[in-house]
């Protein structure tokens, strides 16, 4: 009972300073679609990526010509030659494998290079707002994190003036 009065008079204490704050709420991920910067990176993402998927399909292709080959004369080939084969054709599958794996680490690394300098530019036009505006917090209601935004502002028109959207 005594814990139950003391979080009843935090609560009222603190009334006054919770109504001073001021919330806003903006869809950060429709704001990134907006930003003309956005567009233009993930073209340059793409292709980045088209590079690895040309060099990942002629490696695909190799591999199915060494497959079919072995196949086609495993039956005449002896012993020694066929498990020689078959090692090749194992570590062509590894190569293809540790190549995809570098891949998407790669395209990982250039999606944050080419991302980060946007989203620092919208985060930036954001926090603008927010301090011209005297916003104690605005949500991102594109992370489903914004549980209720009646009581909110949206933001993102302000933001796309700052922007010049």
């Amino acid at each position: 009972m005594k814990k139950l009065i003391i979080v009843f008079i935090a609560l009222i204490t603190a009334a006054p300073t919770f109504a001073q704050q001021k919330f806003g709420h903006i869809d950060s991920a429709a704001l990134l679609e907006l930003m003309p910067e956005k567009a233009a990176a993930e073209k340059d993402l793409e292709a980045f990526a088209k590079e690895f998927q040309s060099a990942l399909e002629a490696m695909a292709k190799e591999y199915e010509g060494k497959v079919t080959a072995f196949q086609a004369g495993e039956k005449d080939m002896i012993a020694t030659v066929r498990n020689s084969k078959m090692r090749e054709i194992a570590d062509l599958e590894r190569r293809i494998q540790e190549f995809q794996q570098q891949a998407q680490e790669e395209i990982g690394k250039k999606e944050q290079e080419v991302l980060t300098p946007i989203i620092d530019k919208a985060r930036k036009a954001i926090d603008e707002v927010a301090v011209a505006k005297g916003y104690t917090y605005i949500f991102d209601s594109s992370l489903g994190v914004l549980l209720y935004a009646k009581d909110t502002e949206d933001v993102m028109a302000e933001v796309k003036v700052k922007l010049g959207l």
